[in-house]
């Protein structure tokens, strides 16, 4: 078995862990920019999954006939001891009195101290001479480093999805990163991922952007006694840790987890319901996460959302506590450029706790292109990709975010000079037809019409005259005399 290959699941769990089924006729774009030019070729062949892959399939059989007497039975018979003790609670209470007392004995003594919640505690401590100093290792240089959180964060429909399927294909494959051009090693993927489709959305934006299918492996869930249940953060770290360490045993380790969104599974036994305001309750689920990223020197990237508040700049608004952003070493946002067209986007570096930095924002726009063909009804499955434009060293959160609103636009000092020197030249009346600076402005390309309309009454005065619009500049005479 090609060490470097991850493929179907065994029949055990094939009707569970779908694909995304390709035929001969589909296409698969180029990793960057450009058209696709349309040319059939072959989806990613299967490949046989690793053993350690198989060996969960055994240890989750499906809930078969027998398993549900079973359950059934364990009931039964939980319910017969939950009576019995029920029906016994005076001497069960004699019971817990005597374990206090002889707890308390011991610890009068000196022995089971360290079994007790409120024993002693001592400090843990080294000295900085005997630590052995570590170069950084960037998954994505400036970007998304490894032994480390990454949060990527952004208003929805803004591209946040199809930026984290390219850098999941360019990890599976190996290709360079925008504006790179050394190629890497290739890596596995670990997909954590509730909110899109898996075969609508995220396996056809895979393909799209040339990705590996056979080296991302989704994690679907967890089973306990034959049950399936949802993966929590909080109780499900140790099958993380495990999968990651027969993954490096094997050869071929995992370079990256994917949660996306990282707030659908914070909730767990311990903490049933996790409030995303306090910071204590986050801490305790996410700092776990941040050992383990450190243990395997792998790329955790989780997705979450801006919060709806435009008052508040970019780092303060991730969705929740701050604690997301603090716990985190790297903050990329993906914003939209309205100003560029509707498909205009950019990558936007918010905080690095780290050396180093990309030195700008990547400009991009998302690209549709036709992957496959749905073999059950002939439709072209298609989905987006981002095509790179060029890493800005003018755009970052201080030049692109005001402290009060989302992004700045490149119209609003050029708008506001215009508009003044244009009634100071146009010798006329104070007041002009709206329609007419409208257009003037236009023509002088110091405007778009969704700009004018959304922004272009924070400049002007406007009165209805005779059933027609006029318009001047605000306080013009009083800021020029």
């Amino acid at each position: 078995m090609d060490k470097h290959t991850v493929g179907q699941p065994p029949q055990a769990i094939q009707d569970e862990m779908p694909r995304l089924q390709t035929g001969n006729e589909a296409t698969l774009p180029p990793s960057q920019g450009g058209s696709t030019g349309g040319v059939p070729i072959a989806a990613p062949a299967p490949a046989q999954p690793p053993a350690w892959l198989q060996q969960a399939a055994e240890r989750n059989p499906h809930l078969t006939p027998e398993v549900a007497h079973a359950q059934a039975e364990a009931e039964r018979v939980k319910g017969l001891a939950d009576f019995a003790r029920e029906s016994n609670k005076v001497e069960e209470t004699k019971l817990k009195q005597e374990e206090v007392k002889l707890k308390r004995d011991m610890l009068k003594k000196g022995l089971g101290i360290e079994d007790s919640a409120s024993g002693p505690r001592a400090l843990v401590g080294r000295t900085l001479g005997t630590v052995q100093m570590r170069a950084i290792d960037w998954l994505w240089t400036g970007w998304i480093p490894k032994g480390y959180v990454t949060l990527l964060a952004g208003e929805t429909g803004a591209g946040k999805s199809t930026v984290l399927a390219d850098v999941t294909a360019r990890v599976t494959t190996g290709a360079p990163w925008p504006g790179e051009y050394e190629p890497r090693q290739p890596g596995r993927v670990l997909w954590l991922g509730s909110e899109d489709s898996i075969e609508e959305m995220t396996a056809p934006r895979l393909v799209a952007c040339g990705g590996n299918l056979n080296h991302v492996i989704e994690i679907q869930g967890v089973t306990q006694q034959g049950k399936r249940n949802t993966f929590s953060m909080q109780d499900d770290l140790g099958e993380i840790r495990r999968w990651l360490a027969a993954a490096r045993d094997e050869g071929f380790p995992f370079a990256m987890l994917v949660i996306d969104p990282v707030t659908s599974y914070l909730p767990g036994q311990k903490l049933r319901k996790v409030d995303l305001n306090d910071a204590g309750q986050l801490r305790t689920v996410l700092e776990p996460w941040l050992v383990l990223a450190q243990e395997h020197n792998i790329a955790i990237v989780c997705v979450t959302h801006f919060a709806k508040d435009t008052t508040r700049s970019m780092l303060h608004r991730v969705l929740g506590s701050a604690a997301f952003a603090q716990t985190c070493r790297s903050l990329i946002a993906i914003i939209s450029r309205d100003d560029d067209g509707p498909h205009a986007k950019a990558m936007v570096q918010v905080k690095v706790n780290l050396p180093e930095h990309p030195g700008g924002a990547w400009k991009f726009s998302t690209v549709k292109v036709d992957i496959a063909t749905d073999p059950r009804n002939g439709k072209t499955i298609s989905a987006t990709r981002p095509n790179w434009e060029e890493l800005d060293g003018a755009l970052t959160p201080q030049s692109m975010v005001g402290n009060a609103r989302g992004p700045v636009s490149k119209y609003e000092a050029a708008f506001g000079m215009w508009l003044k020197a244009h009634f100071l030249t146009t010798p006329a009346t104070p007041w002009q037809p709206i329609s007419q600076v409208k257009q003037a402005a236009a023509s002088a390309n110091v405007v778009s019409e969704r700009w004018w309309n959304e922004h272009s009454g924070s400049y002007m005065d406007k009165q209805n005259i005779g059933g027609i619009w006029y318009c001047r500049p605000k306080n013009l005479y009083a800021e020029t005399t």
